[in-house]
């Protein structure tokens, strides 16, 4: 092997996608959305020229949508051309969102592009000054739903110095992504490659370092507040082993956060801890704008006051205003409370009152939640063919009934 090789992989791009399920009232907020997408696109064209690698490779879902929109198809056709004049190649697989049967506008790329096959596996010999630096393997999507096994038909030539696959899979059978293209780790172990450039599984992971190293890059620009975290590409060197690099792309940052309020004993002490909570998603987001979900929690003697109409909703809007006001900004979408009124449960069990009779028939109740919530859903989850239970606390539901009821039933003992 003359030298190492320097790529970067990336995936899931996800161009012109709609940002559904946010509050971005905010004007700033939303059109600094709808462009997140394509700074992206922007920042991973950057990385690439920044560190002359070799090449890019895109494991699927450069667009949002099969017909990709025309804005989408400019885009990529531009950022491709910024590669082929820093003289960068790009190998990329089509996958479920964008599979090749899907409408385009039919621009033409530019020659450093190459899209792999849809009908097999394609191996394409990189040469570097009219020599082989290495061999990258790849498949493209036909059809939306891939559901066959596309990682048995890789395999390494034997003559290849570094060879690199291509392909977006769900590898395990994850069932919280659809099953398509489906693999096992075994499968991509037992191909021989060097690397695995993976995408649809949108958290940057990797999935093994020893022999044949795979890898999710995620997507470089996180699409949802379930997204949250770090979103980008990976710098990949090979020579001697393999080492990588995650590079950030992300325009907009997900973040979630929680607060205890335990000990916070009013709204303006609330208050602080929230802005308190924006300075340090700010810090991590790493100089880029942020959005953020906070959670509060705790048993405080907050809680009657943030129950009172408006007044969680004052608060937000009152920091928000704040918040948008320092740069870079941070869009709080939504402040949950989950707090609870500030009862000694142990006193309340050993009571002969009806709170106590309340608490006890809860407790009860918890022993037998998941249970219960298995039951309820187990002809749904049947029907949509995957477990539902993981995105339900059963326990957390019961506790949450009970603290609901025990604010009502002290409040009028109380008044």
């Amino acid at each position: 092997m003359a030298r190492a090789v320097r790529f970067i992989h990336a995936a899931d791009l996800h161009l012109d996608a709609p940002f559904k399920g946010v509050n971005a009232t905010d004007e700033r907020v939303r059109q600094a959305l709808v462009a997140s997408t394509y700074d992206a696109l922007s920042a991973l064209v950057d990385a690439c020229i920044e560190r002359s690698v070799d090449f890019l490779v895109v494991a699927g879902d450069a667009y949002n949508s099969r017909d990709r929109s025309v804005r989408a198809q400019f885009a990529f056709k531009a950022a491709m051309e910024r590669l082929a004049d820093a003289g960068i190649r790009v190998y990329a697989a089509a996958g479920n969102h964008d599979p090749t049967s899907g409408w385009t506008a039919g621009l033409a790329l530019p020659d450093n592009v190459r899209v792999f096959s849809d009908t097999a596996v394609e191996r394409i010999v990189v040469e570097d000054g009219g020599e082989p630096l290495c061999a990258v393997y790849g498949r493209s999507y036909r059809r939306s739903a891939e559901t066959a096994d596309l990682a048995r038909d890789f395999s390494r030539v034997a003559e290849d110095d570094v060879a690199i696959a291509v392909l977006h899979t769900n590898v395990g059978g994850r069932t919280e992504h659809e099953p398509y293209a489906p693999s096992t780790l075994a499968e991509l172990q037992s191909a021989r490659m060097d690397y695995w450039a993976l995408g649809h599984i949108h958290k940057p992971e990797v999935l093994t370092e020893q022999g044949t190293v795979a890898v999710y890059a995620g997507c470089t620009q996180g699409l949802n507040p379930n997204e949250a975290g770090p979103r980008g590409c990976y710098l990949v060197t090979v020579g001697g082993g393999v080492s990588l690099e995650f590079v950030p792309t992300a325009a907009v940052v997900w973040d979630r956060r929680t607060v205890d309020a335990t000990e916070l004993p009013g709204v303006g002490d609330v208050r602080a801890a929230l802005a308190e909570v924006c300075a340090d998603v700010r810090r991590d987001a790493g100089g880029r704008p942020a959005i953020v979900r906070i959670a509060l929690e705790g048993r405080s003697d907050a809680h009657a006051d943030l129950a009172r109409p408006g007044v969680l909703a004052d608060l937000v809007d009152d920091l928000r205003a704040e918040q948008l006001d320092i740069e870079p900004w941070v869009w709080v979408d939504r402040v949950r409370d989950l707090t609870r009124q500030p009862v000694d449960l142990a006193a309340l069990r050993e009571s002969e009152e009806f709170a106590g009779d309340l608490v006890r028939l809860s407790d009860e109740r918890l022993a037998d939640a998941a249970t219960i919530v298995h039951e309820l859903l187990a002809p749904v989850s049947e029907y949509a063919g995957r477990d539902l239970e993981t995105s339900f606390d059963a326990t957390s539901i019961v506790e949450r009934a009970r603290d609901a009821a025990l604010d009502r039933l002290l409040a009028e003992e109380g008044s």
